[in-house]
């Protein structure tokens, strides 16, 4: 589905020089691993006419299930789909992903990238770019986003998000006004895919130093993005207007309202009655409901990231031996969920893993296994006696959470699991008290590498491992090599053998399905998610 990137010395690769509209081949020469993308081609399209003439008076309403108010990409809290959703609006990035011509990597404020060692990575910036406020975005700007004061020193605000996203990174330098130079600790062969990621979005200078908290700032931020933030109220809705200096052209919309309307039948109602003119997470027993009515449609489907589940190994007693997790994930029988609820209209992940990963993916790794006769024997050697294990749940958060939930407690059940489930009003219910038990979760994968979902999901720095639920030895070993080798095929032996650790042999979680998104929208709105479930609304990838 999508192409690799910069791949390593010794393959003498094709990479891609970009020059204005047009793309021409670039052999890289062996022992050099350089991707040189230069000129005024853009991720965007032409810009699209104003929808004040379109129908919409150029304000679009969209109803999420969940809102999170602090919109800078590396506060704790904007961790989160939902947030990501917002976030895609406020802020650019050095680089995009161009889903649409194969996962290239494509410039959006930098026009160049170059590395002779995989270490030291020079990027030439877009010239005119203007923040929010008006101010011109510099390699001030971007040496201070990355840099230590907002997120590589450890009483940094962004210090934890930024070591997930960025764990590489050791400095950035100003080189000029319009060069930068970013320095790893070690060869990473997937930097400048890390630079399209959550934690990628550019901010001023200025305007944060003179906000006097992070969480102020937070509610506020001045970006580079499309459109720029103009209120957000807790529980309620964020509202968004254009950015009129944008860079790429004037945006489609005035303005974007989301709206935080958590029950799923109220933004399917909300829809039809003209309230909403886009809603997130629909699920498949709301179809009907909405396909009957001419006035809309549904958008979305497959995405590249997972829907999965995590078990707390280590705060309780019972999940410790991880006999008794290879039972939990041997008696969910995944196919049968995917067309009993989805009928059949999303997929079901070889582990954990996407072929846009390109050769680091393995076709021949089998789907999870249904063996519940398999998972009663395990549970009998581990000689489990019943004792009671809770399933925490928020109920719809995700796409047929509940349903979901109620299935596998059922499958559990059934092999003699004793599993109750417990409705929690809040993720921070779920997340703080402990024993934390068995939690839905989700990873999201946004660009085409397992650096981004699968090592900042479970791996030695993330938030599931540092928080307490679970740690494997040989499994971060093997991440190191991940994370640093040159050599796509001892990238690919590493990946592998985590993948074994993580279905076989001290299971942190499980893969149940594509994390699958589908949206309900008005049928004269010209628009779908990105593969990764985000919402783009840049100029081209909207009309109505």
């Amino acid at each position: 589905m999508f192409a690799q990137v910069g791949r390593q010395p010794d393959a003498a690769p094709h990479a891609r020089r970009i020059t204005g509209n047009k793309e021409t081949s670039m052999t890289v020469q062996s022992r050099r691993n350089v991707l040189k993308l230069i000129g005024a081609a853009s991720l965007l399209p032409v810009a699209t006419p104003s929808l004040a003439r379109q129908g919409l008076n150029g304000r679009l309403r969209i109803a999420m299930q969940d809102l999170r108010t602090e919109l800078d990409p590396l506060h704790s809290r904007s961790t989160a789909l939902v947030s990501f959703r917002v976030l895609e609006s406020i802020y650019d990035k050095l680089f995009g992903i161009d889903y649409e011509n194969g996962g290239q990597l494509r410039p959006m404020l930098a026009e160049s990238i170059e590395t002779e060692d995989s270490v030291v990575f020079r990027v030439r910036l877009r010239q005119g770019v203007k923040f929010h406020d008006g101010e011109e975005l510099t390699a001030d700007d971007v040496s201070f986003t990355f840099g230590p004061e907002r997120m590589l020193k450890k009483n940094a605000p962004g210090y934890g998000v930024g070591q997930i996203t960025f764990p590489s990174m050791a400095e950035v330098k100003v080189i000029d006004r319009h060069t930068v130079e970013f320095v790893t600790k070690a060869p990473d062969p997937v930097f400048p895919k890390r630079l399209t990621s959550y934690g990628g979005g550019i901010v001023s200078k200025s305007a944060f130093l003179q906000t006097p908290d992070f969480d102020k700032w937070a509610r506020s931020p001045v970006g580079a993005g499309p459109y720029r933030v103009v209120e957000a109220i807790e529980n309620s809705h964020i509202r968004l207007e254009a950015h009129a200096e944008y860079w790429g052209g004037r945006p489609p919309l005035e303005s974007i309202e989301f709206r935080a309307i958590r029950e799923p039948a109220a933004r399917v109602a909300g829809l039809r009655a003209g309230d909403f003119d886009i809603i997130t997470t629909i699920s498949p027993d709301q179809f009907e409901s909405i396909t009957a009515d001419p006035r809309l449609e549904i958008v979305g489907g497959d995405t590249m990231s997972f829907r999965t589940l995590i078990y707390d190994s280590r705060t309780n007693e019972v999940l410790r031996d991880p006999r008794i997790r290879r039972a939990l994930n041997l008696a969910i029988d995944r196919e049968g969920m995917v067309k009993s609820i989805w009928h059949g209209r999303i997929s079901i992940p070889r582990s954990h893993q996407h072929p846009a990963y390109g050769d680091l993916y393995n076709s021949d790794r089998p789907i999870p296994a249904y063996d519940p006769e398999r998972a009663k024997q395990l549970l009998s050697e581990a000689g489990y006696n019943g004792e009671k294990i809770i399933f925490k749940s928020v109920g719809n958060y995700y796409t047929a959470e509940l349903a979901e939930t109620q299935i596998m407690t059922a499958m559990w059940n059934a092999v003699g699991l004793n599993v109750e489930i417990q409705i929690k009003e809040n993720w921070s219910q779920i997340e703080d008290e402990q024993p934390r038990w068995i939690n839905n979760s989700s990873d999201g994968t946004y660009y085409p590498d397992p650096a981004a979902s699968f090592a900042t999901r479970w791996g030695s720095k993330s938030a599931f491992q540092t928080s307490g639920y679970w740690t494997n030895e040989r499994f971060n070993e093997l991440e190191t090599t991940l994370l640093t080798a040159l050599d796509p095929s001892e990238r690919r032996l590493a990946y592998q053998e985590m993948l074994d650790i993580f279905d076989q042999i001290d299971p942190p979680g499980t893969v149940l399905h594509s994390l699958a998104e589908f949206f309900g929208k008005r049928s004269d709105i010209t628009w779908a998610p990105t593969p990764t479930g985000l919402l783009n609304f840049r100029p081209g990838a909207f009309k109505a």
